[in-house]
């Protein structure tokens, strides 16, 4: 699920004025609360005139000042910016967050407290100039922190322009795990007070599931961080994924939920399926839920998670869901409701499995598909266009299914479900 879980703070993709900014590296440190609620930064730029955050997180910024020689001077607030003045090449600022007023403003729209810890995505504390850069980010002292940003040399490293999906980051008590892979780094970030299950066990769940991940890519195709924030109940009650500055998934986990019963549990491998497949920025945005849609329960049923049974069944259950509604926009590009979001892309990847087994005589799948467009660099962090990911599932199939599917779905085409069911069931292997 991209983006469920917080309503994202943007404090990059647009602002009132055009300002001057000479440099084409901007480098920030930042000091983690060793106690208190309050993040320190202080950030290096070419000449600018103008640092800006989203409008609702803006009261959540305190003492911004740049510095003048050897002296600091406030920089005056206008609504979401602050205007700098004789800030040249470099142009040196600092400035605080306070984490409870950042809760305080937006709740769960763009930053959670979870006990004594607080998550929120990086793009909800990063002040910045307008324009793009390389970014890099360095921590200072030895206060807990776990931020989901790409990481190189020591430092974090990003485009400014990534920050319209930036990772997830967490200060405050936490445990920290990094799973035993050898293909990718991993890191579970258990954020706040423990779960009924052991952190170890955690750990091992969280292992148990990229494995499966792993499997069907061949590797782990992204390093990545998980947060896991405990919430109340006895079951996952939600998780998102952000991931254009660095994979990161948060995972809102029941406190109470037995270590037995994670492997009846779809909403890890839904979201650890979306770290394999691009970002579609401005469409698609169906087909990626859709794949991680499809994908889950038929992960699970080849890991023995699930039975055969219950795989069909579920199907049976849902897929008439992705059925376009009666008087709906014809494409499904143009939909908005939850069921086509997730349950017509769904259909669709079903749809097209079963079609590219049975033209291919069972020598090719949607697998070979994704595996292919992961061959050539497609994962969460990178941006694909839609035309783009088809193409390439349709050259590593040698067919045209997911082409005249595409079109087909434009066209809002009727769909014999019980046709279609009955194929799918007869060419897709569960194991």
């Amino acid at each position: 699920m991209r983006r469920a879980a917080f309503a994202i703070a943007i404090a990059a993709c647009a602002s009132p004025r055009a300002p001057k900014n000479g440099g084409d590296a901007w480098s920030y440190v930042v000091t983690p609360p060793a106690s208190g609620d309050r993040v320190l930064v202080e950030a290096t730029f070419g000449e600018t005139d103008w640092l800006v955050i989203g409008e609702d997180v803006a009261d959540a910024v305190r003492d911004v000042a740049q510095k003048i020689g050897e002296a600091w001077q406030p920089a005056p607030r206008h609504a979401s910016a602050w205007e700098l003045t004789q800030c040249g090449a470099p142009c040196t600022v600092r400035y605080a967050v306070d984490l409870r007023a950042l809760t305080d403003a937006c709740g769960r729209g763009c930053a959670m407290r979870v006990d004594d810890a607080v998550v929120a995505p990086l793009s909800s504390w990063l002040l910045r100039p307008h324009g793009d850069a390389a970014i890099a980010l360095r921590t200072r002292g030895d206060a807990p922190f776990a931020f989901g940003m790409r990481r190189k040399d020591g430092a974090y490293t990003f485009r400014a322009s990534e920050l319209c999906e930036a990772s997830y980051t967490a200060f405050g008590p936490m445990r920290k795990r990094s799973l035993d892979r050898s293909d990718a780094r991993v890191d579970v970030a258990i954020v706040g007070a423990k779960l009924a299950m052991s952190d170890d066990d955690c750990a091992k769940w969280m292992s148990d599931a990229t494995g499966v991940l792993a499997k069907f890519y061949g590797r782990f195709p992204v390093d990545a961080t998980l947060f896991v924030l405990p919430v109340g109940g006895d079951e996952v009650r939600f998780g998102s994924v952000m991931a254009l500055t660095g994979a990161s998934i948060a995972l809102f986990v029941g406190r109470d939920m037995p270590n037995a019963a994670v492997h009846d549990d779809w909403v890890v491998v839904h979201e650890l399926f979306h770290l394999g497949t691009p970002t579609f920025e401005g469409e698609g945005r169906w087909l990626g839920e859709g794949l991680a849609t499809y994908y889950e329960p038929l992960l699970r049923a080849r890991a023995g998670w699930m039975t055969e049974e219950q795989l069909w069944r579920h199907f049976e259950s849902e897929m008439p869901r992705g059925v376009r509604p009666e008087g709906s926009a014809p494409d499904i590009e143009d939909r908005r409701d939850i069921d086509s979001m997730y349950w017509g892309g769904a259909l669709f990847a079903m749809i097209a499995d079963a079609r590219i087994r049975e033209a291919t005589v069972g020598k090719k799948s949607l697998d070979d598909a994704l595996r292919a467009a992961h061959a050539r660099g497609a994962e969460v962090t990178r941006v694909w266009r839609l035309r783009d990911f088809i193409r390439v599932g349709d050259e590593a199939t040698g067919t045209r299914v997911l082409g005249e599917m595409h079109e087909a779905f434009t066209r809002g085409d009727a769909i014999d479900l019980p046709k279609e069911m009955a194929r799918a069931k007869r060419l897709i292997p569960a194991k």
